[in-house]
């Protein structure tokens, strides 16, 4: 069974994806350059707070290897705080380094995948492999092919509904 603290942080990672998934579409809409605009720095910040009440609830969940999420996490918060900063300073490797900090998100979700495949093979893949093609593809975005990471967080999104419904 689904501890509350997982469903929290399905929850919490579900409104943060609704933010990526906008903040995605305006990107590929308006291009790269549009990450320096006021909106999307502000959606970008909200994603970032978003994710100490997603790693507090994850991590205090009785999550299968554990120690995966429990030290990827704040690295990928604090590469992604210092990106935000030189983002707002208009840095170009502010963009680089959020890019970079999101390569931690699946690598420190294999906990999360572990335990929810115990659950549904298929929806806990469909939230892992999501998250996979969500961060291949930001990189993706410099080539105009910023869909690729759309689909990702589309499909990372069907694999949480599912775990949110399921046990709310």
């Amino acid at each position: 069974m689904i501890s509350r603290n997982l469903f929290k942080g399905n929850l919490v990672s579900m409104i943060a994806s609704i933010f990526i998934l906008y903040l995605l579409i305006l990107l590929d809409i308006y291009g790269i350059n549009y990450a320096f605009s006021r909106i999307v720095q502000i959606i970008m910040w909200i994603i970032w707070i978003l994710s100490f009440p997603s790693y507090l609830s994850y991590n205090s969940s009785l999550l299968e290897k554990r120690k995966i999420l429990e030290y990827l996490a704040p690295i990928a918060i604090i590469i992604t705080l210092i990106g935000l900063i030189f983002l707002a300073l208009g840095k170009f490797i502010g963009i680089e380094l959020i890019v970079f900090g999101y390569i931690f998100e699946p690598i420190a979700g294999i906990s999360i995948f572990l335990t929810l495949k115990k659950i549904s093979v298929l929806f806990s893949s469909l939230f892992f492999y999501g998250a996979i093609i969500f961060t291949a593809g930001l990189p993706l975005f410099l080539f105009n092919l910023g869909i690729i990471s759309i689909i990702g967080d589309i499909i990372k999104m069907v694999g949480l509904s599912y775990f949110i419904y399921k046990f709310k």
